[in-house]
């Protein structure tokens, strides 16, 4: 097994960092090799690192810790599943609370923005297979397409107020609080339900 820590924007989005949830700084990388595995074979996977254990218990026929919180992989290593899992929740914590979350099922991405004191609050959606890169409408400024040679195709763009996708929106939405709550996620997002759980922030404005 080969992997390593997620990746970083080294640019894209404008950012530099490791603190974001687009899909270029999410992911992960992650090559295996031996019996049973089939050189060149690509899968989504879905995994995160913490099916590893799992996955090398699963693979040398040693019982899976109760303690352990992941799910093997075998069967995608091995060419019988495409995914693990159906849905991937994503966090960054760090900086100023709640920060960030993100949910992906399928094609569908949603990653939502509570950070600097309430002062930055924003959803995004985006189809993944239509807009892979996560193009926003920033993308579409001629000055950046001159900056950068790309000029990304007029639906790639963040789709979370285009009315024609207001129930992916929300479906979406729904699905990121349910994760939330599956997961023990002490904060809420502004818009959300607070369950009981966020400490007043000093300063917030609410909108």
């Amino acid at each position: 097994f080969y992997t390593a820590d997620h990746g970083m924007a080294i640019g894209r989005h404008g950012l530099q960092g490791k603190q974001n949830l687009y899909e270029h700084t999410w992911r992960v990388p992650f090559f295996a090799m031996g019996p049973g595995i089939k050189a060149g074979t690509r899968a989504p996977g879905n995994i995160y690192l913490l099916d590893v254990l799992a996955t090398f218990c699963d693979l040398t026929g040693i019982p899976i810790p109760a303690t352990c919180e992941g799910i093997s992989f075998k069967p995608v290593l091995m060419g019988e599943k495409e995914v693990t899992r159906d849905v991937l929740y994503g966090v960054y914590n760090g900086g100023t609370k709640p920060g960030m979350r993100s949910v992906k099922k399928g094609d569908w991405k949603l990653i939502k923005y509570d950070v600097m004191e309430a002062e930055v609050r924003e959803t995004q959606l985006f189809n993944l297979a239509e807009n892979p890169e996560e193009y926003l409408e920033q993308h579409q400024d001629p000055a950046v397409i001159q900056l950068t040679g790309v000029e990304p195709r007029a639906n790639q763009v963040n789709l979370a107020d285009d009315p024609k996708y207001a129930d992916k929106l929300a479906e979406m939405e729904e699905l990121l609080l349910a994760e939330m709550r599956r997961l023990n996620d002490p904060w809420r997002l502004w818009d959300q339900p607070d369950d009981g759980l966020n400490p007043p922030i000093k300063g917030a404005k609410k909108k």
